[in-house]
């Protein structure tokens, strides 16, 4: 590598953050014909889930 590789590599990154056309990685998910049922394990699941989500969010805010 020479000196003028790093220039050019943030350069490269530069023009491509503000100039590439942005591409998805994954498809898009989509919304379901109708509303989605859980049944008891699953709705404990998603409860507990949440919960871990809210605290992580609580001590993010609270610079922890």
């Amino acid at each position: 590598m020479t000196r003028l590789d790093p220039l050019l590599t943030t350069l490269d990154a530069a023009l491509r953050t503000l100039f590439a056309t942005p591409r998805a990685s994954r498809p898009c998910p989509t919304l379901p014909e109708g509303p989605t049922t859980l049944d008891a394990a699953e709705s404990r699941q998603a409860v507990a889930l949440m919960r871990v989500n809210h605290v992580g969010e609580v001590c993010a805010q609270a610079g922890f």
